[in-house]
């Protein structure tokens, strides 16, 4: 076989460098296992020792690489995946940058043992600190093993920090890479040793048996098929049932061409198809592949691949919704009447004829003034309404009793009905439409008119740990916790950020930010506010940019983040100082509120109220969606007849 790796010209190198670094032992897997995919690998091997602190080795059946090839590969921007910039256009494989080898080698002793079909001996490469301390032939099968041990052993502050770190958490992160290539190739049997409890081995299967392979066996009853074709893109894959849906620990993964990758807009899109058939802060799997023309896609945005531009996502964005909702309606997941079920459906009052129906305000005209029926002409008439049925007898009274309260059947009732979208049970306030705050995007927070201080004028209960049944004014109030609590922690983020309130603080590992030259003009207004918040960057040029410093609340995630709120900006093409201190304090608030415990006792529940009253908005979460809806006197009626 000809030698096929190439160093790139400086004109590309510059287009498409990232600057790579290696991070932790999981950036090597990850790198690793793409490469040996690349190479038409069908059998791939994982062994780690000491969480991969020690080492990482990766063993494929590839189709190797000559001795030439073998050292080229450790050179900086040496690739045999992309000859012109135009190739990025009709790009197959994971990796094309050239870079990840030489970043490994550079903080890494590394072992290569590879070899060639055409070849009756392989080579055998040590390397050092990025140079090669020898290069000799060896016997070896066909493939490649490369063994990268001691990471970070010259650079002595880096180590330290790594070292810092659980192993747990080591063993974890490389676990949720291994899992990400796992999934996208099901036709590869994998093998993973070294890590303890995530040891696993994967034959060759289809993709659901590697779903249940990665995701556990519990997953066998809970999985949705999904499918989509046209000529624009396909879509296929699992979803969960609304059952399974988690507060935390939910699996949820998109591929794209067989690579993974982070999209917040598509994941909104599966929350708002899902919105009507969880409870609210939980999430659902979901295992989505899409297969897109690479002319259509952009995937060098980020140096990890994980982040992807497409051309028309708005599209993809519907095409999700009706994904999901189709699947709900084939598996008979959509709200249906059921007319065995004890608990009465809510039907409008027919408006046509009505001289079948005997109106109660003249039949208590008639009870008043002594000209009731006669016992034979009402015997066996009842008045059904709601389920409750009132029968009249010879000389009793014809006004209903009051109804005694069964608030276990009462509660049932709320978990059957969506007070959102019956007319008979308005929130207070009705929830904004997308056109009062502009094109749909991943965060809808925007500034609203003051509304009136609630008043809550009764002891509260508990009902499941997640809503608060109260009294506010002369109505039965209902208060969502979890809505509740997210409310009052976005006032308090956002007041810090207002105020300066958060320390700044240096992010842990360094990583760089890329934007393409049509994302360059919207990054720098952004940066330039959240300079203002406690964040600071270094210009690295060509629309590479560092963080330096982040505030203390943002400081793990700063990179996300900015991303994330960069990429908000461009697809709702919103931006200015409120709006940037608004989504980074929602953005922080929906990340912990998940992490809260809910309130056990009833002081627990009166501070919670007593917050919330003296919140911004007592009544909508930032995005919009009702905190507190309302049921008059008339629709408690309703229920008992």
């Amino acid at each position: 076989m000809s030698d096929i790796i190439r160093l790139l010209p400086e004109s590309i190198a510059n287009q498409i460098a990232a600057g790579e670094v290696v991070p932790a032992p999981a950036y090597i897997v990850k790198e690793l296992l793409e490469n040996s995919i690349d190479a038409g690998a069908t059998q791939i091997q994982i062994e780690i020792v000491g969480a991969g602190r020690e080492a990482v080795q990766v063993t494929d059946n590839g189709k190797g690489m000559s001795p030439i090839d073998a050292r080229m590969a450790f050179e900086r921007h040496a690739t045999s995946k992309l000859r012109e910039i135009e190739d990025l256009d009709s790009l197959a494989t994971m990796g094309f940058r050239g870079e990840a080898l030489a970043a490994i080698a550079s903080v890494c002793q590394v072992e290569l043992r590879t070899r060639t079909s055409e070849q009756e001996v392989g080579t055998e490469l040590r390397i050092e600190g990025a140079k090669v301390k020898s290069s000799t032939p060896i016997a070896c099968p066909v493939g490649t093993t490369l063994r990268a041990m001691n990471i970070f052993y010259n650079t002595p502050g880096r180590r330290k920090h790594i070292e810092a770190r659980k192993e747990s958490t080591e063993l974890s992160d490389i676990w949720k890479e291994f899992a990400k290539v796992a999934l996208a190739n099901p036709q590869v049997a994998f093998t993973l040793k070294g890590t303890g409890k995530y040891d696993k081995v994967l034959p060759s299967s289809t993709q659901k048996e590697r779903i249940l392979g990665i995701g556990g066996g519990k997953l066998a009853k809970a999985l949705l098929p999904v499918s989509y074709e046209s000529d624009f893109c396909s879509i296929r894959g699992f979803i969960g049932t609304p059952s399974t849906a988690l507060r935390s620990g939910a699996q949820q993964y998109f591929f794209v061409n067989n690579r993974f990758i982070r999209h917040p807009y598509f994941h909104k899109a599966v929350m708002l198809a899902y919105e009507k058939f969880i409870p609210a802060g939980t999430q659902p799997h979901y295992f989505l592949f899409f297969t897109i023309p690479a002319a259509n896609i952009d995937v060098n945005i980020h140096p990890q691949k994980t982040d992807v531009r497409f051309l028309d996502g708005e599209t993809i964005f519907q095409i999700i919704i009706s994904l999901v909702k189709e699947a709900f309606s084939s598996h008979a997941l959509t709200p249906s009447i059921d007319f065995e079920q004890g608990i009465p459906i809510e039907i409008p009052a027919y408006q046509g004829r009505r001289d079948v129906v005997l109106d109660l305000d003249k039949q208590y005209q008639m009870e008043d003034e002594g000209e009731l029926p006669s016992e034979g002409s009402m015997q066996g008439f009842s008045l059904s309404t709601g389920g409750a049925v009132l029968r009249t007898l010879s000389g009793r009274s014809l006004r209903p009793k009051e109804p005694q309260i069964d608030w276990d059947d009462l509660g049932e009732h709320f978990d059957s009905m969506s007070f959102e979208s019956t007319s008979s049970a308005e929130p207070l306030f009705p929830t904004p439409s997308d056109e009062e705050f502009g094109s749909p995007g991943i965060r809808l927070s925007t500034a609203r008119a003051q509304r009136p201080t609630p008043l809550f004028t009764a002891s509260s209960l508990l009902y499941q740990g997640r809503y608060i049944i109260t009294t506010l004014a002369d109505s039965l109030a209902i208060i969502d916790v979890r809505r509740a609590q997210l409310r009052i922690i976005y006032d308090s983020y956002l007041s810090g950020l207002s105020s300066l309130a958060y320390n700044s603080e240096q992010p842990l590992f360094p990583e760089v930010l890329e934007f393409s030259p049509g994302e360059l003009p919207t990054a720098l207004a952004v940066m330039e506010e959240l300079s203002k918040l406690g964040f600071d960057f270094g210009d690295l040029g060509d629309g590479h940019f560092s963080v330096s410093e982040a505030p203390s609340l943002l400081t793990k995630e700063a990179i996300n983040f900015v991303r994330l709120i960069v990429a908000d900006s461009l697809d709702t093409h919103r931006s200015g100082s409120e709006y940037v201190r608004s989504f980074l304090a929602e953005a922080a608030a929906e990340a912990e509120v998940l992490q809260m415990p809910l309130p056990k006792t009833s002081d627990e529940v009166a501070e919670l109220l007593s917050d919330l009253t003296s919140s911004s908005d007592a009544y909508l979460t930032p995005s919009g969606k009702s905190i507190i809806t309302l049921l008059s006197e008339t629709t408690l009626s309703s229920f008992f007849g």
